[in-house]
Order: C-alpha cells, then sequence, then structure tokens
C-alpha cells in the first residue's frame, strides 16, 4: 500500500512538473510570435487577445456562475466607445481609458445584471439578447459623440509642424529595436495575461466556489449561507469589466470604433469562443479565441472564392461537430485523456504493487 501510495505521489509530481514546462514552453512561444510574422498577422493576434478577454468575462458568467448572457458584444462595445470618446473627445492617456472602460462596464454590468435576481435561463438570455440588439441603435442616436453610423476614429494630439493635431493613435515602444506593431503586442499580452490570472485567482477563491455552488443548485447554495443575490450581481459586474477591457483593446488596436462592430454578431462570436475552447475551464476561452481567429483570419481567406461567402457556414458546421464529439470542447478532450492516462497509471500500479514486487524479488 505504501508502495502504492508513493507510485501516486511520483505520478503526481511527474505530471506537476510537466503542466510547468509546457507553460514555460507556451509563455516562450508567445514572446517569440511578434519576432516571426509580419505586422499584419501581429495586428490580428492582438484582436485575437481583445475577443479572448472578452470571451474570459463571458465565460465567468456562463460557464461557472450559470447565467447565460447573449449581450456581451453591447458590454464589449461599451469598453470601446468609453475608451475611444475619452481619448478622443477629453484626450485622457490611453491607460487611463482603458482602466475607466473597465469601471463603466461594470456599472452597466450590474444594471442589466439586476434582472438575473428575479429571473434565468431563456429569459435571461431574451434580456440580455434585447441589450445586444439595442445598443448599436443607441450609439448612432448621438452623433456628436459617438460619431453615429459613421464610426469615431481614436485620436490624439501630438505635436506635428510645431503645431498640436489631432492624429491616429500610435504605441510608441521604449526602444527603437521593437516595431509599433509588436510593442503593442507586448502591452496586449501583458493585459490579457493578468485578466486571465485575475479570473483564475477569483475562481480558486470563496467566491469562484460560490459561482459554482450556485450554477450547480441555486437553492441549495442559499440554504448553505451563500449569498446568492450579491455573487450574481458581482459577477455580472466583474464578467461586464473583463468585457470591457477586450473592448478597450479592440478600439487601440483598430484605432476607430463603429456601431457595426458590435452587433448580435460580436456576442455570439464570445459564445462560440467559450464553447468551443471548453466552458468552466480558465485557458478554454483563450484557446477558442485563437481557433476562432485562425478560422476567420487564416483559414477563410484561403478558401477558394466560391467557398468564402460560405464561411459562417463552414464555421457552424464545424461547431456542430465538436459538440457532438467533445461537448466540453478543447479543454474537455484534454481532460478526459488525462483521466484515462491517469486511471491507466492507477491500475498498473494496483496490478503491480510496487511493495508485491519488491517481496518477489527478495
Amino acid at each position: 500500500m505504501t508502495g502504492m501510495l508513493a507510485s501516486v505521489r511520483s505520478n503526481w509530481t511527474r505530471s506537476k512538473w510537466i503542466t510547468l514546462v509546457a507553460w514555460v514552453a507556451v509563455g516562450l512561444v508567445l514572446l517569440a510570435l511578434p519576432q516571426q510574422f509580419p505586422s499584419f498577422r501581429v495586428e490580428q493576434f492582438c484582436a485575437w487577445m481583445a475577443l479572448a478577454v472578452g470571451a474570459c468575462g463571458l465565460n465567468l458568467l456562463t460557464g461557472y456562475n450559470g447565467q447565460i448572457s447573449v449581450g456581451h458584444g453591447a458590454l464589449y462595445g461599451v469598453g470601446a466607445y468609453t475608451t475611444a470618446i475619452l481619448i478622443t473627445k477629453a484626450h485622457w492617456p490611453m491607460l487611463a481609458a482603458a482602466v475607466a472602460a473597465a469601471v463603466v462596464s461594470f456599472i452597466f454590468g450590474v444594471v442589466i445584471g439586476l434582472p438575473a435576481l428575479r429571473i434565468k435561463g431563456l429569459y435571461l438570455a431574451l434580456v440580455t439578447l434585447a441589450v445586444a440588439t439595442l445598443f448599436p441603435l443607441v450609439i448612432e442616436q448621438f452623433p456628436q459623440l459617438t460619431g453615429g453610423s459613421g464610426g469615431l476614429a481614436i485620436t490624439s494630439p501630438r505635436l506635428y509642424r510645431g503645431a498640436l493635431r489631432d492624429k491616429p493613435i500610435i504605441f510608441e515602444p521604449p526602444t527603437s529595436a521593437l516595431a509599433e506593431d509588436q510593442w503593442k503586442y507586448y502591452i496586449f499580452l501583458a493585459v490579457t495575461v493578468v485578466c486571465f490570472v485575475l479570473t483564475r485567482n477569483l475562481v480558486r477563491s470563496r467566491m469562484g466556489r460560490s459561482l459554482v455552488a450556485i450554477r450547480d443548485n441555486e437553492v441549495a447554495a442559499e440554504v448553505s449561507g451563500v449569498p446568492v443575490a450579491t455573487v450574481k450581481i458581482l459577477t455580472f459586474g466583474i464578467s461586464s469589466g473583463l468585457a470591457g477591457i477586450g473592448g478597450a483593446m479592440f478600439a487601440l488596436n483598430n484605432a476607430r470604433v463603429s456601431p457595426s462592430s458590435f452587433t448580435i454578431v460580436t456576442s455570439i462570436y464570445f459564445l462560440v469562443a467559450v464553447v468551443t475552447g471548453g466552458a468552466a475551464s480558465i485557458v478554454g476561452p483563450a484557446i477558442g479565441a485563437v481557433l476562432y481567429g485562425v478560422f476567420i483570419d487564416v483559414v477563410s481567406p484561403e478558401l477558394p472564392e466560391r467557398l468564402k461567402p460560405a464561411s459562417p457556414v463552414l464555421l457552424g458546421v464545424l461547431l456542430i461537430v465538436l459538440m457532438l464529439t467533445a461537448p466540453g470542447g478543447i479543454v474537455g478532450i484534454f481532460r478526459t485523456m488525462q483521466g484515462r492516462l491517469a486511471a491507466r497509471r492507477l491500475r498498473s500500479v494496483s496490478d503491480n504493487p510496487p511493495d508485491a514486487a519488491a517481496s518477489a524479488v527478495t
């Protein structure tokens, strides 16, 4: 028995080391990416990271807390427009505008999440769907502030030929060894990592356990002393704040915002990223965002001309096939494989215990 426990402990330690090495390898690849690809591709990587942060927020709400939202595209837009307006109209620094975008989106999320105290499931999804549908229409009603249907270019005053002029925003690298797109990539990567690490810490905290308890059985969670109303509202707010940060990244990456970028389709993109990568997993939304980005930006342009208009249909078919073969997404496949390998090792140890082998030798 002692030998069996020692073997299990050894396997667990080996698994931890393998995980650590894998993460180090992933980190090195991410750091090297902008040095290996042209500028337009690095811009696409930045867009994927913005989508990943927004999907991370939706995953916290839907995957861990069980509240269905189809309106995160609107909250993404709130963050983008807050950033654009504060930089262009009020001349705020980019970092301050992005922080303000997270705060404003958090407040909007709390307000939108109030109906979640009384309704849930499909009814809550319909409320958030209405928000996503109305957002572009509301934006168009204030053309002086938002640019209306034509959109709003994000500019900042810069010295040009001896005078201050409004110019498109740029990410000035601290050293000439980095190009502008590379510096922007590293900033976005740092923000994305921080968002995912904070989400991981939240999920593993007491509040995170409350999220899962509410998702699994709301009545039992309330009887156990979980403040259901408070947790629901806070989750909606934090999830919206993450979507706002993603929206700020989207706005800064494109240096322009328009209502057409934040339709109901954007909310569907978030759902695709969460479901494809794996709901109720930390890294799932990032994997899903990368897979979606690869399909849209890499695979789709290479399709024959007659198939390009059918790209959304092909994406839908691939999503259906994935859900039929792997309901837990990519992370679900990995977890299943891990479980099978662990069970196989445990069976092998129990069939050939080290103590028995040692006694047979002696």
